[in-house]
């Protein structure tokens, strides 16, 4: 989705991977293309080190990714204040965490606050929104109905996904729900 919407924007697209642990999705979106800048936040210290690796094992040193640490709630309200605004998100929140002060994260309980301050941070020109989850008893229909209980940015569908590692054997091993938010 970046690479296609990149080739059409003269103007950089910014994208907010939240709780990025060791940075996959960062890497990938600043990868898509040249005018991409990524802001890459986990409270782990340790997991923003493995990022930074894993950006260096795969020639991305130089990319345009920002590295902080810090917890992703402030993070985001922060950016609120300071009027900023991106084009994309990614956030991979888990079911229980504590951020880099030890603030306590809880997914059923913390993530629509997260994603109202979140959906006012979209840009007006939004390429989407990707919200994956690996919670037990929490599928996609339930992130869907937590999205929509905030009300995400006008005119954006959803598509939900089952996530799951395939095996060479054709089994399927579940691994997780997504809610992608795209117009």
């Amino acid at each position: 989705m970046l690479s296609e919407a990149a080739t059409r924007r003269s103007t950089p697209i910014r994208v907010l991977n939240l709780f990025a642990y060791t940075g996959g999705s960062s890497l990938a979106a600043a990868s898509a293309a040249m005018n991409v800048e990524v802001v890459h936040v986990d409270a782990a210290k340790n997991l923003l080190g493995w990022a930074k690796r894993n950006a260096e094992l795969n020639g991305l040193q130089n990319a345009k990714i920002r590295w902080i640490a810090e917890d992703a709630r402030k993070f985001v309200r922060r950016e609120l204040k300071r009027n900023n605004a991106y084009n994309a998100v990614i956030l991979d929140p888990p079911s229980y965490g504590h951020g880099s002060g030890g603030e306590v994260w809880k997914l059923i309980e913390h993530l629509p606050d997260l994603l109202d301050d979140l959906f006012r941070l979209i840009a007006a020109d939004p390429l989407f929104v990707l919200l994956t989850a690996h919670t037990p008893n929490v599928d996609a229909v339930r992130l869907e109905a937590m999205v929509r209980s905030v009300g995400p940015p006008s005119g954006m569908k959803t598509t939900l996904a089952e996530l799951f590692i395939q095996a060479e054997t054709g089994k399927k091993l579940p691994s997780g729900d997504s809610v992608l938010l795209r117009r």
